[in-house]
């Protein structure tokens, strides 16, 4: 394995990340708990749902993309926005970023190619001087919530997805 190097990038590399968003959305798929109702999307269809909103989100001010590379090759990459104003509830300063997505390849898993990712978006957000970073993880990907509570977050919203009931049935006569 070569040198990995961390480059910054906007919307002109977005194309280079879906092969990481279809490995990132497979790792889901194999081992996301199904939600009654809900099936999980597959990688060819979730990649151009995903990429128009890293359009957006990468058009936004401050928000950026890190991507980890080996022989010119990305490995890794991390996709994080910033917020404003502070959160309701907690003691913030006046923005907030939000990593959307951080993915390395499945070889590369567990090689520090993600804690390289986050020094240096850590990096990035002090220079923005930002302070405060949430991260969403899938409830049943165990390992990246170990991952991120290693590095010092902890779980902070629970969020739950679910189907509409049917209205219930009328009485009959």
């Amino acid at each position: 394995m070569g040198e990995v190097r961390i480059v910054r990038a906007g919307q002109e590399r977005i194309d280079d990340l879906e092969p990481l968003w279809k490995a990132l959305q497979e790792h889901h798929l194999a081992g996301e708990e199904e939600i009654p109702g809900i099936p999980m999307r597959r990688p060819d269809d979730s990649w151009p749902r995903r990429r128009a909103r890293y359009v957006r989100w990468l058009a936004e001010p401050d928000a950026f993309a890190l991507i980890a590379e080996e022989n010119d090759r990305p490995v890794g990459y991390a996709l994080v926005t910033v917020h404003g104003p502070a959160d309701d509830t907690h003691v913030t300063r006046d923005r907030l970023a939000e990593l959307q997505s951080l993915s390395v390849e499945a070889g590369r898993r567990g090689k520090g190619v993600g804690g390289r990712l986050m020094e240096a978006v850590y990096a990035e957000l002090r220079a923005l001087d930002v302070r405060e970073l949430v991260i969403g993880v899938m409830a049943s990907n165990h390992e990246a919530i170990r991952y991120y509570e290693r590095l010092g977050f902890n779980p902070w919203l629970a969020v739950y997805m679910g189907t509409i009931p049917d209205p219930p049935a009328e009485p009959g006569p």
